[in-house]
C-alpha cells in the first residue's frame, strides 16, 4: 500500500511540476507559428506575381485585339499572315516583362471581316515557389479580350502637352501613350486612308510651322496663339479671323495635319521635349482646326478633313495633359474658360472628346 501511495504521490508531482515549467515554450510555439507565417508570406508573394503577370497579359492581349481589329477595318485580308502578326504583336508585349514567363501564348483567334468583331484567349503558365509545397506547382492563367470594329472613317486629334511641368517621366509615359496610339489605330500596312491621326503639341503656344504663313496675324512667327473676336471659340476659316502671333516659346514640333503614315507621326512624337507654360486652350482650338472640313483650304490633300456628320465617318478629338491650364492671351479670359467655350462648340459638331491625365490635379480633371 505504501508503494502504491508512494507511486501515486510521485506522479502527481511530476505533473504539477510539467505543468509550472514554462522552459522552452517560446521556442516551441514560435517553431510552429513560423512555419504558417513564412509560408503565408510565400503564398502572397506568389499571388502578387500571378496578379502582375495576369495584368501584363491582358494589357497585351488587349492592344493585340485592337490592332488587328484596326488592321482588318483597313482592308487586311484575314489570313495565316493576319493572325502570325497578331501572334507577334501580343509577344512583343510580354517578353521581358517582369513576372511574365516564356509559355505565354495565344490559345485561340478569331477574327470576323463580316461583323467586324475580334477575339482572342491568351494563357500562361505561372510557376508558384511557395503554394508548390501546399501542393500547386503552377497556376494556369487565362485572359480573353474582345471587340468589334466599325468599317467607319476615323478621324482622330491627339493634343500633347509638352509643357514644362510634363518633364521626367511624364512626358516619357506621354510619348509612349501617344506612340501606342499610333501603333494600334496605324497599322504599317496601312495604306488606306480610313484611319487618319492628327499631332497638336503645346505649350505657351501652338507651332503653327509651314501653316503659320496662311493662319497668322504675323507670318514671321511661327508659333501662333488664339484669335480674338467674334470668332475666337470657332472653327472659322482663318481668313475669318487669323490666329495671333506670338514671339514667345512654343515647341520644337510643329502641329501635324491628318496622317496616315506612322512614320511621321512617331518621328514627331520621338522629339518632343518639355518646357515653356500651359495654354491649353490653344491645343484644344488646334485639335479643332485639324478636324475641321472649314479648314480645308488650309491642310494638304491628303491632310483635309471631313465634312461633318457624314455618314461613315466619325472625329475624335483626344487631350492629354496633366494640369491647369494657366496661360492665355485675351483680355478677359482664362485657359481654362477659354478651352471649355471651344469643346462646346466641337460637341455642336459631333467631335467626340476624350481627356487622358496625367498626375492631373483635382481641379485641373473637372
Amino acid at each position: 500500500m505504501n508503494i502504491t501511495t508512494n507511486i501515486s504521490s510521485a506522479l502527481r508531482t511530476a505533473c504539477s511540476s510539467f505543468r509550472r515549467d514554462e522552459r522552452g515554450t517560446f521556442a516551441t510555439i514560435f517553431g510552429v507559428t513560423a512555419v504558417a507565417v513564412f509560408l503565408s508570406a510565400g503564398v502572397a508573394l506568389d499571388y502578387t506575381r500571378l496578379v502582375q503577370s495576369k495584368s501584363v497579359i491582358n494589357s497585351a492581349l488587349d492592344a493585340a485585339v485592337l490592332s488587328a481589329g484596326n488592321r482588318m477595318a483597313q482592308g487586311e485580308p484575314v489570313n495565316a499572315n493576319f493572325r502570325k502578326d497578331f501572334e507577334n504583336f501580343f509577344l512583343a508585349n510580354v517578353e521581358g516583362r517582369f513576372g511574365v514567363p516564356s509559355n505565354a501564348h495565344i490559345t485561340s483567334f478569331t477574327a470576323d471581316p463580316s461583323s467586324g468583331k475580334v477575339s482572342a484567349t491568351a494563357s500562361a503558365e505561372i510557376t508558384m515557389a511557395f503554394m508548390g509545397i501546399a501542393g500547386s506547382p503552377t497556376v494556369t492563367t487565362a485572359s480573353t479580350s474582345e471587340a468589334v470594329f466599325s468599317n467607319d472613317a476615323v478621324e482622330v486629334a491627339m493634343m500633347l502637352d509638352v509643357t514644362g511641368s510634363m518633364g521626367g517621366q511624364k512626358i516619357a509615359d506621354l510619348k509612349e501613350a501617344a506612340g501606342d496610339a499610333v501603333d494600334i489605330l496605324l497599322p504599317i500596312k496601312n495604306t488606306s486612308g480610313k484611319t487618319r491621326i492628327s499631332l497638336v503639341p503645346y505649350s505657351s503656344a501652338v507651332n503653327a510651322g509651314p501653316y503659320a504663313k496662311k493662319v497668322s496675324s504675323n507670318p514671321s512667327f511661327a508659333c501662333v496663339t488664339e484669335r480674338g473676336g467674334s470668332q475666337k471659340f470657332t472653327d472659322a476659316a482663318p481668313n475669318s479671323g487669323k490666329m495671333g502671333a506670338a514671339s514667345t516659346y512654343c515647341p520644337g514640333q510643329s502641329v501635324v495635319p491628318l496622317s496616315y503614315d506612322p512614320a511621321v507621326l512617331k518621328s514627331t512624337i520621338a522629339g518632343f521635349q518639355a518646357s515653356g507654360s500651359t495654354a491649353g486652350h490653344l491645343g484644344v482650338a488646334w485639335s479643332y482646326y485639324t478636324l475641321s472640313p472649314s479648314w480645308k483650304g488650309v491642310w494638304p490633300a491628303k491632310a483635309k478633313p471631313a465634312n461633318y456628320k457624314k455618314t461613315n465617318s466619325r472625329k475624335i478629338a483626344v487631350l492629354m495633359t496633366d494640369g491647369e491650364f494657366n496661360t492665355a492671351y485675351t483680355s478677359g479670359w482664362s485657359s481654362s474658360a477659354f478651352a471649355e467655350e471651344i469643346c462646346k462648340q466641337m460637341r455642336k459638331d459631333g467631335i467626340t472628346i476624350y481627356s487622358v491625365g496625367f498626375d492631373a490635379p483635382t481641379q485641373a480633371q473637372q
